[in-house]
C-alpha cells in the first residue's frame, strides 16, 4: 500500500511490510544500566558494530552529549532493522519510566546525538522494557528513489497483551494487539546542518545535546570500521573465526594432538561466557560437548581411521546449540572439525530458528545416519574420483568426504539448511556448494 507523509520537504513513502520474527521471550533489565559493555537485551536482530562504536564515542564525551537525567539503557538499542552503520535508537529510563529516547544517526564519517520525546517512540520502548510476552516485528522497504532529499523507514513493533495477568499462564489466555511505529528519516545528500535523524510530522528537526560545544556539528565516528554485512555471511563468519586468537589456540591444539600420536578425538567448547574449555568424557570416535545451551560452538578432530567430515551426531549437535542462540543471532552456532591429511571444515546454519527441526532428533535414528555413511563410503570406495592413495591405502578425499556430508543432510531432512566452509592450509575459505544434479563446487571465499 501507499501512505503519504507530509513534511516541510515533500515526499512519498511506499510502504511494503515484511515479517522479520515472531518469538515468545521474557524481557528483564539490565543488572547495571551505566555499564560499557554492551550484551543485547533487543529482541530483534541488531547492528551491534554500530552500537559499540556509538557507545564508544559516546562514553568519551559523555559530559559534553548527555544533556537530560536519567539512564541510557544501552542493552535496548535498536537500529531499525539495518545493518549498515547509520542509526540507531536508544531508551533513557528514570524511575522506572522511558522519559526519552537517544538518536543517533550517521552522516558519513560523523555521527549526531539527539534526545526526543516523541510519545510513540517512547510508548515502544516502554512496552519492550517492560512488558513480557509475545512481539512481532515489521519493516518497510527502504524508499530510496533519486530525487528525493529524504529517505525514511518505518518499522512496526506488535506486543500481545494479556487481558489477565493474574493467570496462572497468561499468555495462553485472552489478549490483544498493540502496535507500534518507529520511523526514520535521514536526508540525501545534504549537509548535517539542515537536519539528521527523525524528522517530525511537520518537518522539525528535534535537538538536545547533538553537536560539541565550539560547534562543529557531530562526532568522528571510529575509523575503519567492520561493516557487519561482512560477518553475516558464511565466509564472512568463517573468516572472523578463523581470525580469534581463541580459534588459533584451539586450531593449533588439535593439530599438535594429531601430530603427537595420540589416539582418540579431542574436543573444545567454545562457551558464551569465559574461555573455551576441553570436552569431556572422549572417545576414540567421539567428543561429548556436553550442555549445547551454554555454548557458541565447538572444535573438534577426527582421526584419519573412520569418515573424516561431519557425521550425523556432530550436524545434530550444531542445530542443537543453534536452537539456544539468542533470536536473530542463530548464525552464531558453528561446529568445526579437524582431522589428518589438512582436512579442515565449518559448518553453520544458515535459517532461522523458525526453520529449525521441532524435536530433538532420534539418537536411534542418528545412528542409522552414521552407519549410512560407512555404507556410502564403501560405494565411493570404489571410484578413483573420490578416493586418494594414502600409506598404500583407499582415503576418501574431499570430493567423496563432501559427498558423504550433503548425502547425510539430505536424510536428516537439512539439505540446503547447513552451510559448510572448507579451510585449506594457507587459511583461505571455500563455500562448498552442492548443485541441483547432485554435483559439488567448492567458491573462494573473496
Amino acid at each position: 500500500m501507499k501512505k503519504k507523509i507530509t513534511f516541510l520537504l515533500s515526499l512519498s513513502i511506499v510502504l511494503s511490510f515484511i515479517l522479520h520474527s515472531c518469538i515468545r521471550d521474557e524481557v528483564y533489565s539490565s543488572a547495571d544500566p551505566n555499564s560499557k559493555e554492551y550484551t543485547s537485551k533487543s529482541l530483534w536482530k541488531e547492528d551491534e558494530t554500530y552500537i559499540k562504536n556509538v557507545m564508544k564515542v559516546y562514553f568519551e564525551n559523555e559530559g559534553k552529549i548527555k544533556k537530560i537525567n536519567g539512564t541510557i539503557y544501552w542493552d535496548y538499542a535498536t537500529t531499525v532493522g539495518t545493518y549498515n552503520e547509520s542509526f540507531l535508537m536508544v531508551p533513557v529510563v528514570d524511575n522506572g519510566k522511558v522519559i526519552s529516547v537517544l538518536q543517533v544517526p550517521r552522516k558519513k564519517d560523523t555521527i549526531y546525538f539527539y534526545f526526543t520525546d516523541f510519545s510513540n517512540h517512547i510508548a515502544f520502548f516502554q512496552t519492550l522494557l517492560f512488558s513480557k510476552y509475545e512481539k512481532r516485528a515489521y519493516t518497510n522497504d527502504r524508499a530510496n528513489p533519486a530525487t528525493r532529499d529524504v529517505i525514511c523507514t518505518t518499522s512496526w513493533y506488535s506486543v500481545w497483551m494479556p487481558d489477565n495477568e493474574q493467570l496462572p499462564y497468561p499468555e495462553t489466555g485472552p489478549g490483544h494487539w498493540e502496535t507500534y511505529s518507529v520511523i526514520k528519516c535521514e536526508q540525501r545528500d545534504q549537509e548535517p546542518d539542515t537536519c539528521i535523524g527523525v524528522v517530525g510530522p511537520n518537518g522539525e528537526c528535534p535537538g538536545g545535546g547533538g553537536t560539541p560545544p565550539g560547534g562543529g556539528g557531530g562526532y568522528p565516528y571510529p575509523e575503519d570500521p567492520k561493516p557487519i554485512q561482512e560477518t553475516r555471511t558464511p565466509c564472512g563468519k568463517t573468516k572472523r573465526l578463523l581470525e580469534s586468537p581463541k580459534t588459533k589456540a584451539i586450531t593449533e591444539d588439535l593439530k599438535n594432538h594429531m601430530n603427537s600420536g595420540k589416539k582418540g578425538e579431542k574436543g573444545w567448547r567454545d562457551n558464551k561466557t569465559g574461555d573455551p574449555t576441553q570436552a569431556g568424557n572422549n572417545g576414540d570416535h567421539s567428543v561429548n560437548f556436553g550442555d549445547p545451551s551454554t555454548m557458541n560452538g565447538g572444535y573438534h578432530n577426527h582421526t584419519g581411521t573412520k569418515i573424516d567430515i561431519f557425521s550425523a551426531t556432530d550436524i545434530a549437535t550444531l542445530i542443537e546449540i543453534a536452537r539456544y542462540q539468542s533470536i536473530g543471532n542463530i548464525g552464531n552456532a558453528y561446529v568445526g572439525l579437524m582431522a589428518p591429511n589438512g582436512i579442515h571444515y565449518v559448518i553453520f546454519f544458515k535459517g532461522n530458528h523458525g526453520n529449525l527441526p521441532a524435536n530433538v532428533f532420534d539418537p536411534d535414528k542418528i545412528d542409522i545416519w552414521n552407519f549410512s555413511q560407512f555404507v556410502l563410503q564403501r560405494d565411493l570406495l570404489k571410484d578413483p574420483s573420490f578416493y586418494s592413495i594414502i600409506n598404500g591405502q583407499k582415503v576418501l578425499n574431499n570430493k567423496g568426504l563432501e559427498q558423504v556430508f550433503f548425502n547425510t543432510l539430505e536424510k536428516m531432512g537439512l539439505q540446503n539448511k547447513i552451510a559448510l566452509q572448507k579451510i585449506e592450509n594457507n587459511n583461505t575459505v571455500l563455500t562448498v556448494n552442492q548443485n541441483s544434479d547432485g554435483t559439488i563446487t567448492p567458491v573462494p571465499c573473496n
